[in-house]
């Protein structure tokens, strides 16, 4: 059944963070409070993490009394954050690590760049959602809307996956078992591993029936998540910062 637009039955299910979870755990993977800091934070999104896009010059001279997203408010409190336009080398040298969040499609040379700066030592989360579930604010095909469809699938094929979409269902939200808080998914997608394309080499273990994928790319760490909803969310679902805390600390765990 296709996605549709689930704002208010999103906003509904969200509240009901305590629920049971659907049976999927998060093993292996020590917790992380929240307090804990993580250097110099690089993020590239699509969705309106770091600052939301104005609709008109009124709403622009305001901006700056507007509230951050939730998001934005944790990555300052752990370490400090920096907002990326374009990954290149001198981009990427200037983080400890990577959240790319439903990116816009990357250019060959970024993926180069990307490619090689994890092989180097570098970490990454990387959050690619076949379907966003939010309704866009302004009009389709209006850039100032989200990327609705994950773009990631070059960097994905040079690490040894691909992303399928998810399984069928009603579009409702589910919550998957992390530790003692529930992660909202909503018909998130699945991962599949693949020979690593372009020759790349890495290693890429699937979990939590391959909503997630924990990958050794060279000397560093790949994070990849098939659902976007925590990062849809605002104001922040119950546990929202712990639930962060601690897919940056799968990041950063360096035990395989």
């Amino acid at each position: 059944m296709k996605k549709g637009w689930l704002a208010v039955g999103l906003s509904a299910a969200l509240g009901l963070g305590a629920m049971a979870a659907a049976g999927l755990g998060f093993h292996g993977f020590p917790g992380e409070g929240p307090g804990e800091r993580d250097g110099r934070i690089g993020l590239m999104s699509s969705l309106p993490l770091y600052r939301a896009p104005e609709s008109s010059v009124a709403e622009a001279l305001a901006a700056q009394s507007v509230r951050h997203h939730w998001v934005r408010a944790v990555l300052e409190k752990r370490g400090t954050l920096e907002p990326l336009d374009v990954l290149d080398p001198d981009s990427l040298g200037q983080v400890d690590r990577l959240l790319l969040v439903q990116p816009r499609a990357l250019t060959p040379a970024e993926n180069v760049a990307l490619d090689t700066w994890v092989r180097a030592g570098g970490n990454v989360l990387l959050v690619a959602d076949p379907l966003l579930v939010g309704e866009p604010r302004f009009a389709l095909g209006d850039p100032r809307n989200p990327q609705a469809i994950s773009l990631s699938g070059p960097i994905l094929a040079r690490w040894g996956l691909a992303l399928e979409p998810g399984k069928d269902g009603d579009g409702g939200v589910r919550f998957v078992s992390m530790g003692d808080h529930e992660l909202p998914v909503a018909l998130g997608g699945r991962f599949s591993l693949r020979p690593a394309a372009g020759g790349g080499q890495g290693e890429c273990r699937l979990r939590n029936d391959a909503l997630i994928a924990v990958c050794s790319i060279g000397a560093g760490r790949v994070v990849a998540l098939a659902d976007a909803t925590l990062f849809e969310s605002d104001p922040a679902p119950a546990g929202a910062e712990d639930m962060l805390a601690a897919l940056l600390g799968m990041v950063r765990d360096d035990v395989r």
